[in-house]
């Protein structure tokens, strides 16, 4: 597959692109080839995050933007309007898969982390154990954070002091909490001013059977190819923290479960690459209009660092891969990713001070007159979304 059409796919089934087509998924629906037809994107944050399964967001701000730019501008929410759907509870925030903080819909919150905890358990071990947070320690310090959530929501703060006054050490707090979300005891609250808050798991996630092991990686595996494909396996076990075995084994039965809308391509240059069928026969079927649209190379996307288009594939990412630059490319923060036509030409960040925002630009090469005005548009986009007076530096190319 060229590189064009795999970043322009990829881009498609992002929902950074077009018209999306497949189902906005909720979970555990099955479907086929023959009924895979194109249906509304989302309209909401909580939409486009329940689409993605699960999303990456340890930058709060910048994670808030990542789901606002899927949206059609006309319907977008600015940063207040998304901060306050995370306080709802309408999107929950917590440790999932690799572990890593991501944003989750609450009919997805409590499967996903049944199903990841006792791989991230066995990935943290020493860690959390170094930490002294293991054995009694540990299950002493979770019934601390259950008493507290039990009442209402609580500080990181407020958690620590309640520590302090068990008798236990608040260093390595986040451990901790750690630990009290991987047990469903607590996940995100609503926040208090600038402070992240807690509140108690089953308060903010409805209650739900368990799912079997193989159901469920098969419905993680499916999700993430219908909107990260075309995928390899390792860009697959990257993304969710299995074995490559767990994945292979799950996508067979995806696929099955599918109607074999879940497909592996033969790739002579990839070995292992699955995608959705149903959006690549859509990809393949756009008119010259909706190609140049969805292709356009000089379409520049302000991406944060840590974007499912940039974190949902395995290292060494070479999609990304301008000309020129051969060394792998790890766009995090606290500078994003720039993108023009699907690859980096530079980074970007957004810097609050107060009331008052600078849109920080540092682009690795010159913009085409095109590739400048849709910077501008970006960067009006992304301004309008902060909802603040903003202010744009660009800084000079370096030199070759």
């Amino acid at each position: 597959m060229e590189p064009a059409e795999l970043r322009s796919r990829r881009l498609f089934a992002q929902g950074l692109r077009g018209p999306v087509v497949g189902a906005e998924r909720s979970g555990g629906v099955r479907s086929s080839r023959a009924d895979a037809t194109a249906s509304p994107p989302p309209t909401t944050p909580e939409g486009v995050v329940a689409r993605a399964l699960a999303v990456q967001a340890q930058e709060y701000l910048p994670a808030q933007w990542g789901l606002a730019q899927r949206l059609p501008r006309s319907m977008r929410p600015d940063a207040a309007a998304v901060g306050g759907r995370i306080d709802e509870g309408a999107i929950l925030r917590t440790h999932v898969l690799r572990p890593t903080w991501h944003f989750v819909v609450p009919a997805d919150a409590r499967w996903l982390l049944e199903l990841s905890a006792p791989r991230v358990r066995q990935q943290m071990a020493g860690t959390i154990r170094k930490a002294g947070w293991d054995g009694e320690a540990g299950s002493r310090a979770v019934e601390v954070v259950a008493r507290e959530v039990a009442g209402g929501h609580r500080t990181r703060g407020e958690i620590a002091e309640a520590l302090v006054q068990a008798g236990l050490p608040k260093d390595g707090l986040l451990f901790v909490l750690l630990i009290a979300e991987l047990e469903l005891v607590a996940i995100s609250g609503a926040n208090v001013g600038a402070q992240r808050s807690y509140a108690a798991f089953d308060e903010r996630v409805p209650a739900g059977p368990p799912r079997p092991r193989e159901e469920a990686l098969a419905e993680l595996v499916e999700r993430a190819v219908l909107t990260r494909g075309p995928a390899t396996v390792r860009d697959l076990a990257s993304w969710s923290g299995f074995t490559l075995r767990d994945v292979r084994a799950a996508l067979v039965e995806a696929s099955d479960r599918t109607g074999g809308r879940i497909e592996r391509i033969d790739d002579p240059d990839e070995t292992e690459l699955w995608h959705d069928a149903a959006v690549a026969a859509a990809w393949s079927a756009r008119d010259a209009t909706d190609a140049t649209a969805d292709d356009d190379p000089a379409r520049i996307d302000l991406l944060q660092g840590y974007d499912e288009y940039v974190m949902g594939h395995a290292m060494p990412r070479a999609y990304l891969q301008p000309p020129g630059i051969a060394a792998p490319i790890i766009p995090e923060f606290p500078l994003h990713a720039m993108l023009a036509g699907g690859t980096m030409i530079g980074r970007w960040a957004p810097v609050v001070q107060g009331r008052r925002a600078t849109l920080r630009v540092v682009p690795w090469r010159a913009f085409a007159r095109a590739e400048r005005r849709s910077l501008d548009e970006r960067l009006d986009e992304v301004a309008e979304f902060l909802g603040m007076p903003s202010e744009v530096e660009i800084e000079p190319v370096a030199p070759a």
